[in-house]
């Protein structure tokens, strides 16, 4: 399969009065089409950066993109104007954010804005974009009737199912999802992921899926990403990074993992916090939390090294898996 995205050494900074926060730093990331690509990090590590740069969404200023470039279907995102970026943004490339009660409009009904999103990048009439906007809800599970009615009259569960059908409204290339069932619980969670699984084996659409829950990759993903501190330490498939775990963030991210199986009563977390975002460091910028830690870790930046044969690679100088090398 060929990559429909290809993210090569992105690095993006806030410059602000406070100083300068580095939110990504030489970021190599490809999407192959129709792939599901699961970005997994905690709070601050960059994947919202990330999800917005592609979309091309960021503030500016204080926001900007260093270096890098950002390859979708050929064509450099990062040098696109204004007028070209708008023809990709909402048809080609579509995000799901994160709180669907500020991605919606509350004076306008859920129809009109599906049908917006639809006109804007469609030569149709009102009508039959009207008529696209009923397909679209009926697709993600919501009564046609309903089109007149207005966010504040849907659920949480709903109004994610109509963020969801505006972003596919236009039938997107590549889907971004950044946590788009953390408000939600657990039950309807549950639903909004088996619909959004379908929605792809339909549309066939490319999606990378931002989240905290591996559990949600592990269902979700063909293919996983962990950023920390705004890098990617880790990538490669759901088996390379759950059965043949590599990078000591994600074996600490693993363990975290609460197990049915486990006779244990307390939860293992990963000691310390992410380093300060406005210090550029020299080495690992995991070193201060790793236990595997010693000089080469603080002093040098560690390579990305690759397993023999497959996509599976590694940010570090002791990778866990003995089959990197």
């Amino acid at each position: 399969m060929s990559n429909i995205l290809d993210i090569k050494e992105l690095s993006v900074a806030y410059h602000t009065e406070d100083g300068t926060v580095y939110a990504l730093n030489n970021i190599d990331l490809e999407l192959e089409d129709g792939e599901t690509l699961g970005l997994v990090g905690e709070t601050g590590a960059g994947k919202t950066t990330l999800a917005k740069s592609i979309m091309r969404l960021l503030p500016v200023p204080p926001a900007k993109i260093e270096y890098g470039d950002i390859i979708f279907s050929g064509e450099n995102i990062t040098d696109m104007d204004d007028e070209e970026i708008r023809a990709i943004r909402g048809n080609k490339i579509s995000m799901i954010f994160q709180d669907p009660m500020s991605a919606l409009n509350p004076v306008l009904t859920v129809g009109e804005q599906i049908k917006e999103a639809i006109l804007a990048h469609n030569n149709i009439s009102e009508d039959e974009a009207w008529s696209k906007s009923l397909e679209m809800l009926e697709t993600v599970g919501i009564t046609k009737n309903r089109a007149r009615d207005y966010p504040h009259q849907f659920s949480g569960g709903m109004k994610q199912r109509v963020v969801i059908a505006m972003a596919l409204a236009c039938n997107p290339q590549i889907l971004l999802a950044d946590e788009p069932t953390t408000a939600l619980d657990v039950t309807i969670q549950a639903q909004v992921l088996a619909m959004m699984r379908g929605l792809k084996e339909k549309f066939n659409t490319a999606t990378i899926l931002i989240t905290h829950d591996l559990g949600i990759v592990a269902q979700m993903c063909e293919k996983v990403a962990i950023i920390y501190a705004g890098e990617i330490v880790e990538v490669g498939n759901v088996h390379d990074i759950f059965k043949n775990t590599a990078h000591p963030y994600t074996k600490g991210l693993l363990e975290a993992i609460p197990s049915i199986y486990a006779d244990c009563k307390r939860l293992k977390p990963i000691d310390g916090l992410m380093p300060d975002p406005t210090i550029r460091h020299e080495g690992c910028a995991f070193s201060e939390r790793c236990i595997y830690c010693d000089d080469i870790c603080i002093h040098n930046q560690p390579p990305a090294v690759q397993s023999v044969g497959t996509d599976h690679k590694v940010r570090c100088w002791k990778p866990l898996c003995s089959t990197l090398s």
